[in-house]
């Protein structure tokens, strides 16, 4: 039996106490207001359409986008199922949207502490983990915890599999390496090939801890690899068979395309990652990370030493992986926090071990209250900023234009006015078109028309310059409503092309 991270007094840390704050600490930044901003105008809203067309068309192996199969976004539908499964229950909406997300980060934290818990007998190692990931940037975001995006169901399956495979690697239980192929199951038919990008560290990890004969002798790997094929193999040949040229897209989309070269421009340099994570998404944190690696792989705790060493082979593997490829998008990195958080977490604990056993403010205060002392300083300022970003919830300035009509039919959904008829927007409109069709299931009558096809007496709202610059040139128009970027204007008249 290998030693384990000494867990803190008893008397000082009951057993409950740790679960109970992770619980209250994590339901404020990840669930308050969640659907306070309107759709998000690429993905996100994509997502939102291909659920309510799943919903309302009832087709649940071939995603839809404006009623054909999606040859776009070819991911498999796991996040779309459970956004169509929430829709059915609660409504369609933002709401019902992002709820997947949400709880997937909120499992990825649980699973975290219990994983420290259990393994290194050190629930406050992942309390501050938590806490880390929670009050980070680049986690807490738009296209992860609280979006309708992938990345955080892809976090969590992920994060949880290579959680199994440590559990594996160090106990030896069948059971743990089932789990881990069931998990990775689940992320590929999240997010297709980007599941797997673990596994080169994983590789590398059991190689380093003289596991990886014992892997290809273990009966349930193949068990589990024959769950792996079949399940995702199946899913890719019935969407082939019910959509023609499906794996075809998903090759340029997802596999050679979008790895070898840059797909629709997202084109940077190789040190795009860390300098993003430094600079912002995880920069409150980031000096730490190097210490963490250093006081954990020389800790005299075995069991800490090999977390350690499974969190370094995790995050540099990956990260190198991205970091070379020809597409970088921002959230690509969003398996990386987790990580992140777990390896800076490992300083804070120590100091925080100290705290709990130090004997000198003893001598002046009959409390020992130098540990609680000790983490409100830490995470007062960071858990106080995320919470105003997600309590009160605001565009950037630089959304603002972009959004103003998506504002506007977000109230209207709910029982806002509703003074426009019309929908002119000559770009992406997704975010817009979810909403046009809401409420004309709601009994409303509102539809995009082209700006050169309006009519007398329709109501047109515009946001686009261009837009509405050939609105007021084209038509004799009055404005109904007008608020930042938006106007909504009643056709009067149309003038005459000259001959």
């Amino acid at each position: 039996m290998t030693e384990r991270t000494a867990t803190l007094p008893p008397t000082i840390s009951p057993r409950w106490l740790v679960p109970l704050l992770f619980v209250l600490t994590a339901i404020w930044p990840l669930f308050m207001h969640l659907d306070t901003l309107p759709l998000r105008i690429w993905d996100e809203s994509r997502q939102a359409i291909s659920a309510w067309e799943m919903l309302r068309g009832g087709d649940w192996l071939v995603a839809h986008f404006y009623g054909q199969p999606d040859m776009w976004s070819t991911k498999p539908p796991m996040l779309i199922w459970l956004q169509t499964t929430f829709f059915a229950l609660i409504g369609p909406g933002e709401l019902g949207l992002r709820l997947p997300s949400a709880i997937a980060a909120f499992l990825t934290g649980w699973f975290l502490l219990r994983t420290t818990t259990r393994q290194l007998s050190a629930p406050w190692l992942g309390l501050i983990a938590c806490l880390l990931l929670y009050t980070s940037d680049g986690y807490i975001h738009m296209h992860v915890a609280r979006s309708g995006d992938y990345d955080a169901l892809l976090v969590l399956f992920m994060s949880t599999s290579a959680w199994a495979l440590f559990r594996w690697s160090v106990d030896g239980k069948p059971r743990d390496l089932l789990w881990f192929f069931v998990l990775l199951t689940l992320g590929t038919l999240t997010k297709s090939v980007q599941a797997l990008l673990f596994i080169p560290g994983l590789g590398i990890f059991l190689l380093a801890r003289k596991r990886l004969l014992a892997l290809f002798k273990a009966r349930m790997l193949y068990l589990g690899l024959g769950v792996f094929v079949l399940c995702v193999g199946g899913f890719y040949l019935l969407r082939e068979s019910a959509n023609p040229g499906y794996l075809q897209a998903v090759w340029m989309n997802e596999l050679g395309g979008r790895y070898g070269g840059s797909l629709e421009g997202h084109e940077e340099p190789w040190s795009f990652y860390t300098d993003m994570l430094m600079d912002h998404h995880f920069n409150l944190w980031w000096m730490l990370v190097p210490v963490g690696m250093l006081i954990g792989l020389v800790h005299r705790e075995e069991r800490l030493r090999q977390w350690t060493l499974l969190l370094i082979c995790l995050g540099t593997t990956y990260l190198y992986v991205i970091s070379s490829a020809g597409t970088k998008l921002e959230w690509y990195a969003a398996p990386l926090f987790p990580v992140l958080a777990a390896l800076a977490a490992i300083p804070i604990h120590v100091v925080l071990q100290w705290t709990f056993t130090e004997q000198w403010s003893a001598t002046f205060l009959s409390r020992r209250v130098l540990p609680w002392l000790f983490l409100f300083v830490v995470f007062v300022q960071p858990y106080s900023a995320v919470i105003g970003r997600t309590y009160f919830p605001k565009e950037y300035p630089w959304d603002e234009d972009i959004y103003a009509a998506s504002h506007y039919l977000h109230k209207a959904v709910r029982g806002g006015p509703l003074e426009a008829n019309v929908l002119c927007h000559d770009t992406y409109n997704a975010h817009l078109m979810f909403y046009l069709m809401v409420l004309n299931e709601q009994g409303h009558e509102i539809q995009s028309v082209n700006k050169h096809e309006l009519q007398v007496g329709q109501r047109a709202m515009a946001t686009e310059g261009y837009v509405k610059e050939v609105i007021e040139r084209s038509y004799d128009h009055e404005i109904l409503h007008e608020q930042g970027a938006l106007r909504i204007y009643r056709i009067t008249g149309i003038h005459e092309e000259p001959s």
